[in-house]
């Protein structure tokens, strides 16, 4: 299955990436109370000017199924690439097609000179911290935000990472 990979347009895309954000949230903390959709929109704006490799809707055979959102940004004093979003619609879950939203993450990053990535995921969503582990992403600490996460990591190799 090739999916394919676009820009999020701002205003096009909006009944895609604000229902896909919600149902993240809602996946990751059980609830979407503190969504702001406005604000949400605004950042997608932004972000889609700053950096559109990273903001882009995942398509299948046409169909929007997913989002990924990344971008560089300082860690420590070195430049990291940080995913801040990757979703799949429910029915493409657990059947190895986040695979190919990391190879895209990985790849744009490397493209970039982005030498390694982080995320931050939520100790409860253990189907995401399965997979993250299965990418090999390794924790790094625990962080407090809106709520307790745990920021993951991993080293970009300057080649490709192997299709499985």
């Amino acid at each position: 299955m090739p999916f394919t990979f676009r820009t999020i347009n701002a205003v096009g895309d909006r009944d895609y990436f604000v229902p896909f954000r919600r149902d993240a949230s809602r996946i990751s903390f059980g609830h979407a109370a503190t969504f702001d959709e406005q604000e949400y929109r605004d950042l997608i704006e932004a972000r889609t000017r700053e950096f559109p490799d990273g903001y882009v809707m995942v398509e299948l055979d046409g169909r929007v199924v997913g989002q990924i959102e990344m971008h560089p940004r300082e860690f420590e004093g070195r430049t990291i690439g940080f995913v801040s979003l990757l979703y799949l619609i429910p029915e493409l879950r657990a059947k190895g097609y986040g695979m190919t939203l990391i190879h895209y993450v990985e790849d744009v990053f490397r493209r970039h000179g982005v030498p390694e990535y982080h995320l931050r995921v939520s100790p409860t969503n253990k189907p995401a911290l399965r997979f993250y582990k299965k990418c090999g992403l390794v924790k790094i600490r625990e962080e407090r935000h809106q709520h307790a996460m745990w920021r993951l990591g991993k080293p970009i190799e300057s080649g490709r990472m192997p299709h499985p």
